[in-house]
């Protein structure tokens, strides 16, 4: 009776001995930001620690391969096209820059709308996978056919102009560009903004367009802003987690399950290997600033504090906007501000979102 029992499952165990393991294959992904490699440190850990990790732990745990084309720079997806590009396929992965997709990401530009956040992107981090754990909607971009891996941004904001200043007053009558959603900084600045983004800061302050810019140190340095804008004033708006690592559902769909385990796991990784290289890109930027000759100069607490004033009402302001979206605003917001409380961090002023 044993012997006859055993029989059929044998016979089937033999069967998948003769089937032999599942067939290795080598999978091409092509993977891109509209940022380049060098002054952007995002990309940077991207092409250092992201891509070769996958592709090895994909090769010692998998029967597979992993290859990427790296295509940063905007060579096949600028900023502002890389989230449609992803969407489409043109991208299986890619990192999108939500600063340039006003409607599309809006919500996910949260950081910019909390002014004097943390200036370290590790506490950012921790701060803003909080909110997102908290509010589930902003992972959320299945209607764009892709799925959120891991988030990145930026170190510290500061601003750095070819003239001197000291007060918010002084830059009345000025020209400063930013990435768009930071531009809300300036408002009853008297300044003109202009958006525009790295690929174009130098040669915009270099002709007039812009006089100077908000940009962190790392990237300043990195671009030698110094040269045509050598005044850089340490205000401490705050670093940013506004980037998105996205992957192209229908690619998602054709790996097997033990590569996208892999990627998954190394994706979720390189946020925090971002996050410490932004800080430590921050700290060496301003050095190397001061060693290139720039002149580095600090943003009174006074003045610091009345123009966190002048913004306290943009978290209620962009809460409501929020809401109007589809999003429950005030929760997305006051979650924000009770994470970074519980992370001991103070802002120079009270909001209140209700």
């Amino acid at each position: 009776m044993e012997l006859s029992r055993l029989a059929p499952l044998s016979g089937f165990m033999a069967l998948i001995a003769l089937a032999g393991p599942a067939a290795a294959d080598t999978f091409t992904l092509r993977i891109g930001s509209g940022h380049a490699q060098g002054p952007v440190t995002y990309v940077n850990t991207s092409h250092e620690f992201l891509v070769p990790e996958i592709e090895k732990r994909v090769a010692e745990r998998t029967e597979h391969k992993v290859r990427f084309i790296e295509a940063y720079g905007g060579s096949l997806a600028k900023l502002d096209e890389t989230l449609e590009a992803v969407e489409k396929g043109i991208l299986d992965m890619g990192h999108v820059c939500f600063c340039f997709e006003p409607s599309k990401a809006m919500v996910q530009n949260l950081n910019y709308f909390i002014p004097f956040s943390p200036p370290s992107a590790v506490k950012q981090l921790e701060i803003t996978r909080e909110v997102y754990a908290q509010n589930p909607a902003l992972a959320d971009f299945s209607a764009y056919n892709q799925t959120l891996l891991a988030l990145s941004g930026y170190d510290n904001y500061n601003v750095g102009t070819k003239f001197e200043w000291e007060k918010f007053a002084d830059l009345s009558g000025h020209k400063l560009g930013g990435a768009g959603p930071n531009l809300v900084w300036l408002e009853g600045s008297g300044t003109t903004v202009v958006q525009t983004g790295i690929p174009d800061y130098y040669t915009n302050i270099q002709t007039g367009v812009i006089e100077g810019n908000m940009l962190f140190p790392s990237s300043y340095y990195g671009l030698k802003l110094y040269e045509v804008a050598p005044n850089y004033k340490i205000i401490d708006m705050g670093a940013m987690m506004v980037n998105g690592l996205m992957i192209n559902n229908d690619t998602l769909a054709k790996l097997p399950p033990e590569v996208v385990e892999i990627i998954r796991e190394v994706a979720t990784e390189y946020e925090m290997v971002t996050a410490e290289a932004l800080d430590h890109d921050q700290a060496a930027g301003i050095e190397k600033l001061k060693e290139a000759g720039a002149v580095i100069t600090v943003l009174s607490e006074q003045e610091r504090q009345a123009w966190a004033q002048r913004l306290a009402g943009l978290p209620a302001a962009k809460a409501k906007e929020f809401t109007a979206a589809g999003y429950d605003g005030p929760a997305i917001f006051n979650s924000y501000l009770q994470a970074a409380k519980a992370a001991g961090y103070s802002f120079p002023v009270d909001y209140v979102i209700e």
